[in-house]
């Protein structure tokens, strides 16, 4: 069941859906009154409302239960270097049906895109499919996209951990890291676009403090991977 994003509860308890979410109830889904849908409030709060009357422009539903979920506790910003043709936007919805908490776009030495002229409008789209994505898995939040940023500056944003994906057999195994150390709260990873990292940005990293990590055995295309990591550090330090 999809999720719509609303106001907090009236003191009524009743909450008012409209905008594109009225359009996509009333004119895809096709809801009537006694239906249910899942609403969460601009606190974060999941609720399952029945449907109490349908207006011409607007839904008002009343909500009968508060909804729980287990939470993700990890703090994961993926940052990824922007890709060819649409991978960026399949990198998008996976990375926020994951878990990740916010996306920054990357330029890198090897990034072929070239969205200068046009990231106003890129970045309007990124967010919409962030929305969308969030609304589809159920999330209680909308994660952030990013301006694009440079990759020396994003190497300097790290809190906590920093993790380079980069498909070096030399570098530590990514699973075996997440399972031989301490769980983070804060995680930064950073998968680089179709051609890899250099190895001059490779040793930047390492000077900033970041850890080189690789998959294993196999090399993953730079969407696979950026949508595989980010999946297999949650599965392993996600929740407390």
């Amino acid at each position: 069941m999809a999720q719509f994003f609303v106001s907090a509860p009236g003191h009524d308890n009743t909450v008012v859906i409209e905008g594109k979410d009225y359009y996509h109830l009333v004119r895809v889904r096709r809801v009537r009154v006694g239906d249910s849908i899942d609403v969460i409030d601009t606190e974060g709060v999941r609720y399952r409302a029945t449907i109490a009357h349908i207006e011409a422009q607007k839904i008002i539903a009343t909500i009968m239960q508060t909804i729980t979920y287990p939470e993700i506790s990890l703090n994961l910003t993926l940052c990824v270097a922007l890709l060819k043709g649409k991978k960026f936007d399949l990198v998008i919805q996976k990375a926020v049906e994951i878990g990740v908490r916010s996306i920054i776009p990357v330029v890198t030495e090897r990034t072929i895109p070239d969205i200068s002229e046009k990231e106003e409008k890129k970045l309007e789209r990124w967010q919409k499919i962030a929305t969308e994505a969030a609304k589809q898995c159920l999330r209680k939040d909308v994660p952030r996209v990013s301006s694009v940023m440079e990759y020396t500056d994003v190497l300097q944003l790290s809190k906590g951990v920093g993790i380079l994906a980069h498909a070096d057999p030399e570098a530590q195994n990514l699973r075996q890291y997440l399972k031989d150390n301490p769980q983070h709260n804060d995680v930064m990873l950073l998968t680089g676009p179709e051609g890899g990292f250099s190895k001059k940005e490779v040793e930047i990293a390492r000077q900033f403090g970041w850890i080189v990590l690789y998959n294993g055995a196999t090399q993953l295309r730079a969407e696979t991977a950026a949508i595989v990591l980010p999946a297999i550090i949650i599965y392993e330090w996600g929740y407390t």
